[in-house]
């Protein structure tokens, strides 16, 4: 139960940011991942940093989210055994 709720969170963190990339999601001033990622993509080549960073970030939250999960499903199933 805990690695499916932590998997649909981490989905929907990537789904939110494909939405952004696409200009689809929040409006311009709130700060979006994907938004960041989609406006940033003209400089890629003179400051790849404006790419790198929001895309290291998102990746960093998706890992450590499922992380989390992982540990938590295997907490549970070392205590139930």
């Amino acid at each position: 139960m805990v690695s499916e709720l932590t998997r649909a969170l981490s989905m929907a963190i990537l789904d939110i940011a494909a939405l952004g990339f696409l200009g689809l999601g929040a409006q311009l001033p709130s700060p979006e991942w994907g938004a960041m990622l989609g406006d940033s993509l003209e400089l890629i080549y003179v400051a790849p940093w404006t790419v790198m960073l929001p895309g290291l970030m998102l990746m960093l939250a998706v890992l450590i989210i499922n992380l989390f999960g992982d540990g938590v499903r295997r907490a549970i199933e070392a205590g139930v055994k």
